[in-house]
């Protein structure tokens, strides 16, 4: 296997884990999201036939030569592009810490999602928050799975998750309510995740050019992939 498969690996894991289904083929591999939003076809091969009714394609390293030109000729054009990344094994000092175990703590983990990723006039803001609620009562207790909550003064103010598969530790859901960024909050949750790596192979994903990607290149994660997506218009 490709070092950098076992990169993309961990974060299909949590996309089963949190946001759909993923299915594998010798051809590609669909996510099947819970939002449109969320499934994708990955090819795996140069050669692979695009599934009838594909939206939106990922492209890896390794999906082979010529899927743009083909993505081009069949009317998909290009959108964001995924950057998976990694950060380098570091030892963390401090006290670790603890991981949620209950439900109530799981929807103030969901309750932080909410607050820093979903706008108020989205239409669909209940339905998101729904889910977000219902993915994190299911996660938090799974073994190869660790929840964390920073409070501020009682508030839930900051989230991270981490996933391991294999000898990669994960970075999902990194958020901070509005109230209390700039806190360093965010920070502390990844030293926490650095310990949860254990000195093996600690990776996330951000969009390529945003300011999430220029935060986590300060804090020493390097580009191991790109992933280019492209969607029909």
């Amino acid at each position: 296997m490709r070092d950098d498969a076992e990169l993309l690996d961990n974060h299909l894991a949590f996309l089963a884990a949190h946001r759909g289904e993923v299915r594998r083929s010798a051809a590609g591999i669909e996510v099947v999201g819970e939002a449109s939003e969320f499934s994708a076809w990955i090819p795996l091969t140069a050669d692979a036939d695009l599934p009838e009714g594909t939206a939106t394609v990922r492209l890896v390293p390794w999906s082979g030569e010529g899927w743009e030109e083909r993505l081009t000729a069949a009317g998909f054009e290009p959108a964001e592009v995924l950057v998976h990344m990694e950060a380098p094994p570091e030892a963390v000092d401090g006290e670790p810490l603890p991981a949620i175990d209950t439900d109530e703590d799981a929807r103030a983990f969901a309750e932080v999602q909410g607050a820093a990723f979903l706008d108020d006039d989205d239409p669909d803001i209940e339905w998101w928050r729904a889910m977000l609620r219902e993915q994190a009562v299911k996660n938090y207790s799974a073994p190869e799975q660790s929840l964390y909550v920073l409070r501020v003064d009682g508030d839930p103010a900051s989230v991270t998750l981490v996933l391991r598969s294999g000898p990669v530790t994960g970075i999902y859901a990194v958020a901070t309510k509005p109230a209390y960024r700039g806190r360093g909050l965010a920070s502390t949750l990844l030293a926490q995740a650095r310990r949860d790596a254990a000195g093996g192979r600690l990776t996330l994903q951000v969009v390529e050019g945003s300011d999430a990607e220029r935060l986590y290149l300060k804090l020493g994660f390097r580009p191991a992939f790109r992933s280019p997506h492209f969607r029909r218009p």
